[in-house]
């Protein structure tokens, strides 16, 4: 007789790595990203998240290894953060990533994500709160603003 597996919080976990660093463990829900192909990389916008809610940081683990194919071990975000987010980050524990505030010149809605061998991506940022019907189209949007 087969038994029904039921649905668990940690179904799937694994183990941290040591000290919370990269590689983190597999992402808790899919982040909403559209990145540009890789012949288009050199754009003023190499992609667009939604994150899920106003507090970005709780969802930058899962951001970060969405990236790492991309951009290697990731070293640095420079994002304009707000309260919140900013709050959030002091009390995770580290995990060998620098969360700064914007560089000169970064726009509000963009964040920069930086990787340790030099390379880095430049992501427009949807607002959490667009609605679901708009929310990919702003992303679409903002790839074909940016190339």
């Amino acid at each position: 007789m087969m038994r029904p597996i039921p649905a668990h919080f940690d179904m799937g976990a694994c183990m941290p790595t040591p000290g919370n660093r990269q590689p983190f463990a597999p992402a808790t829900r899919t982040p909403r990203i559209l990145l540009t192909q890789r012949s288009e990389h050199r754009a003023s916008v190499d992609g667009a998240w939604w994150p899920r809610t106003s507090n970005l940081t709780t969802e930058l683990h899962d951001l970060i290894t969405a990236l790492t194919l991309r951009l290697g071990p990731v070293t640095r975000v420079a994002f304009n953060w707000n309260t919140i987010s900013t709050n959030q980050r002091l009390i995770d524990s580290p995990d060998g990533i620098a969360v700064s505030g914007p560089i000169p010149g970064q726009p509000t809605d963009v964040m920069c994500v930086f990787g340790e061998n030099g390379s880095r991506m430049v992501l427009a940022v949807i607002a959490s709160n667009t609605l679901a019907d708009r929310g990919y189209d702003m992303m679409r949007e903002a790839l074909r603003a940016g190339s």
